[in-house]
């Protein structure tokens, strides 16, 4: 008896190929995209943590005292100390280091502009300082700009003082690559305690935690156990950390969630039409009186087949996209990345855990179906059964909720990396709530299209739109399915557009000139900006100083936004607790830097209007409107020291401009010559009447080459290695290059997605056709053409591609909104109306390809032939 219910089981299975065809194709389909998603994923991931690697190294916390600190100026880790840092509990790997140490051990540095840094050449500071070799106490690691500076090569013997009274003679072990700002040296600690005559001392002590140890954690213990003042760099807490996985857990989760809701909608559509064919063939059984029991068993068996065949073809699938990912990847890198890695363990928990939890719902969606309703009336249930109210209220929930919580995002209640993830889930529960209610939406959107399209073109759109109306629940599925990958095709691209556009205006900012000159820690000298005028191709050079900050003074606040003044109240370092100038709203910090500011008009730097610009200060648009000033009122700055007022300057605003080389709004500029900020604290101002500048705008003539013009100049500035000449396109390179294989993995997920989402929609399409080939004779019998059948499956079609887009504009447009308005870093996004046009163009000539290949099948087979169980 098994083995012959497990036969007809089987009989039934096999006996009707195409729905066979169509569910495995759904399930392979979904399967193989969470396959490649989950490789891609780790893909990505792998790529972040490389790029925070590469920018801030593998260490989880820095302990030690900063030379620059006062209060820790020359002061040194004990041995008892070091000891102490490195056993700590959770601590897997340690190094130690004189950080700096022409700086810790002299108390001043040499001002060359080179990190001289003495390392314990174990395999941490190996990994952290990138050289590879068993570094000796006779040799030095320095990097590539060093050994250029230098002119020396690995195998040489340099000497270099590091204090008037020391010279050290080392051998070049190693020229590694520039992994800072400057050119570095690295030195044996051993090497340098014993020049110095020291102990065991150290002023940095690295650590690395093991797997799931808080390094918060380990700070309190430190400050706790061993110093409270010393001084504690968490990796977690860095600017490149924090940025870099920041914008990947948005990936993470906001694409993420809309590939894994489209993963879903796949496999519930294509179990959906299947069932529905069942249901009516499983109430037959029952007719003719076969028990629930029978029943159940037969549907077990059956899905457990055909969920094993799904599973299969799913896995080849996936195995098929990641390599084809992997050939996008190295085709647009240019080199062989090998970098969607196929895990094989997680391919077979997929496999097993989506083999138990298909079989099990398609077990309790169809015996619940079939045994639990009458018979006769089981035929029809699935077709004629109404929206389900808790739907509804869920969806209503979700897109409530999603709102409030994009709302609360959008305050600036939190911090700027966390309002990026909350403005994102608010978007994203918004999304789903209007995908989820698509059952509510379908009668507005189909009427009244419908109407356009029975008034425009075919009178046969009434019964379609009645049709496809009073079968909402069950095509609700396939639109949610359509309207997710619509969705996704939109906001996936912007997504990817907006930051690129990000990174480039980031570069596009700082250098408002085609070509950038800066020095730093310390400023040029006044004569350069002469000379590199007198460069060929050079049409003008405009100097700026480094930023000063200064205190403001004796201000009327009444105009300024207080929520903005609250914000932005820093106590300043110059005032004690408990005096009167500190913490308070009347004493807000400003940063001034010194120009040409008749100059830098002639440029066309400075837009908008403006009065007598050298005798005033210049505001941006932002600061002016926080604060309540405007063009003629009068901006007190002041100099302090230990809470008391010393000078005081009264300037009037000349001009409300934006400076287009900052993003921050507390930046204004003063002209150089002006007496009243001549007592600014800052290099930039010189005896001569000079402007010392840290950074040198220049603008190229029209027929010079920027390239020949930007190498000229690093000729002529050569002999200074502080300084650095940039000009906008290689930075833009620089600047693609870094991201470029995060943005290709971007970019193959979508190549990915368009692949899947194409057999998808053809898939599902076909699947909805077929499942109403019945009722399709029906009308034929009932004296409906074969022309105008086509014409009212055709209608059927475009009504399903226009709820789907509808549906999958509002729900990108809630994700895209999310995005954007959690982070300051993309502003003024924009929309390549492309992207638009690109989802509705495929979902709409798909509809119609399908819709007439059906027809066209449909109506040249008989009616006895559509009527017939095959």
């Amino acid at each position: 008896m098994k083995r012959s219910l497990f036969g007809i089981a089987m009989k039934m299975l096999f006996a009707k190929k195409q729905r066979l065809i169509l569910t495995c194709i759904g399930i392979a389909v979904t399967f193989g995209l969470i396959i490649v998603i989950s490789s891609l994923y780790s893909s990505m991931e792998r790529s972040v943590q490389d790029t925070i690697n590469k920018e801030i190294g593998t260490i989880d916390i820095v302990a030690g005292y900063s030379p620059f600190k006062g209060q820790q100026e020359n002061k040194l880790l004990t041995k008892e100390q070091i000891s102490k840092l490195r056993s700590l509990e959770g601590v897997i790997e340690s190094g130690e280091a004189i950080q700096l140490f022409d700086i810790a051990l002299n108390g001043i540095g040499r001002m060359d502009g080179i990190n001289y840094h003495a390392v314990e050449p174990n395999e941490l500071a190996r990994n952290y300082y990138q050289f590879t070799r068993e570094l000796q106490p006779e040799e030095i690691v320095i990097t590539e700009e060093l050994a250029k500076r230098w002119g020396v090569e690995a195998g040489d013997t340099k000497e270099f003082s590091i204090s008037d009274d020391i010279v050290l003679k080392k051998t070049v072990g190693e020229i590694i690559p520039n992994y800072t700002s400057g050119p570095a040296v690295i030195v044996h600690i051993d090497a340098i305690r014993q020049q110095y005559a020291l102990g065991e001392v150290a002023n940095a002590v690295y650590l690395i935690l093991a797997d799931g140890k808080s390094a918060n954690a380990v700070a309190a213990t430190i400050r706790a156990e061993i110093d409270a003042d010393m001084d504690i760099a968490l990796r977690s807490e860095s600017t490149t950390f924090v940025k870099e996985m920041t914008i990947f857990r948005f990936i993470a989760i906001g694409l993420g969630g809309v590939l894994l809701l489209v993963c879903i909608l796949f496999l519930t559509s294509s179990y959906k039409f299947m069932l529905l064919g069942r249901v009516r063939e499983l109430s037959t059984f029952r007719m003719i009186g076969a028990t629930k029991q029978i029943i159940y068993k037969m549907v077990m068996m059956e899905a457990a087949v055909l969920n094993l065949l799904g599973i299969v073809l799913g896995v080849g699938t996936g195995i098929l996209l990641c390599t084809i990912s992997t050939w996008f990847i190295d085709s647009m890198m240019g080199i062989a990345v090998n970098n969607v890695e196929i895990d094989w363990k997680v391919i077979a928990i997929i496999a097993v855990l989506g083999w138990v939890v298909l079989t099990l719902s398609v077990i309790r969606i169809a015996v619940t179906t079939a045994t639990t309703t009458a018979p006769l009336v089981a035929v029809r249930y699935s077709e004629q059964q109404g929206l389900n109210r808790a739907s509804g209220w869920i969806a209503a929930s979700l897109f409530i909720i999603g709102c409030v919580i994009f709302c609360l995002g959008s305050l600036d209640l939190i911090s700027s990396s966390e309002r990026l993830l909350i403005t994102l889930l608010g978007g994203l529960l918004a999304a789903v709530g209007c995908i989820l209610g698509t059952g509510y939406m379908i009668p507005v959107i189909s009427r009244s299209s419908g109407w356009f399209i029975r008034k425009v073109a075919i009178a046969e759109a009434y019964y379609a739109v009645k049709q496809f109306v009073a079968l909402r629940k069950q095509n609700s599925f396939i639109i949610m399915l359509l309207a997710s990958i619509v969705t996704a095709f939109i906001a996936i691209p912007v997504f990817i557009d907006n930051l690129n556009r990000a990174n480039a205006e980031q570069v596009l900012r700082e250098h408002i000139t085609p070509i950038v000159i800066t020095k730093r820690p310390v400023p040029m000298s006044s004569n350069v900006v002469e000379q590199v005028r007198q460069v060929n191709g050079v049409k003008q050079a405009l100097p700026v100083s480094s930023p000063h900050a200064v205190l403001l003074g004796d201000m009327d606040y009444g105009r300024a936004d207080p929520k903005w003044l609250q914000r932005n109240s820093n106590p300043p370092e110059h005032f004690n607790k408990g005096t009167p100038l500190y913490n308070t709203h009347q004493y807000q910090w400003i940063g001034v830097a010194q120009t040409d500011l008749k100059l830098m008009q002639q440029m066309g730097l400075i837009k908008g209007e403006h009065k007598e610009l050298s005798s005033g200060i210049v505001i941006q648009p932002e600061y002016a409107k926080h604060m309540g000033l405007s063009i003629g009122d009068s901006v007190y700055l002041q100099r302090t020291s230990l809470g008391e007022k010393l000078e005081q300057s009264e300037l009037p605003v000349s001009s409300v401009a934006k400076l287009g080389f900052t993003i921050d709004e507390t930046l204004g500029l003063v002209d150089y010559r002006n007496s009243k900020a001549s007592w600014l604290e800052s290099e930039a101002s010189t005896g001569s009447n000079e402007l010392a500048p840290a950074t040198i705008y220049v603008q190229v003539s029209g027929e010079a080459d920027i390239v020949s013009v930007r190498i000229a100049l690093q000729e002529l500035l050569k002999d200074d290695p502080l300084i650095k000449v940039t000009d906008i396109d290689s930075e833009l390179l620089r600047i693609a290059d870094q991201s470029r294989e995060q943005y290709t993995i971007l970019w193959a997920v979508m190549a990915i997605f368009v692949i899947v989402s194409i057999a998808g929609i053809i898939n599902t399409f076909g699947s909805t056709f077929h499942a109403h080939r019945r009722e399709y004779a029906i009308l034929r019998a009932i004296r409906l053409t074969a022309a105008r059948l086509k014409s009212l499956m055709i209608v059927q079609g475009l009504l399903y591609a226009i709820a789907a887009i509808v549906i999958g504009m509002l729900a990108g447009a809630w994700i895209i909104i999310g995005i954007f308005s959690g982070t300051d870093e993309i502003n003024g996004w924009t929309i390549n109306w492309f992207t638009i046009a690109l989802p509705i163009v495929v979902v709409v000539v798909i509809s119609l390809l399908v819709s007439i290949l059906y027809a066209k099948q449909i109506a040249s087979n008989s009616i006895t032939e559509e009527l017939t169980v095959k």
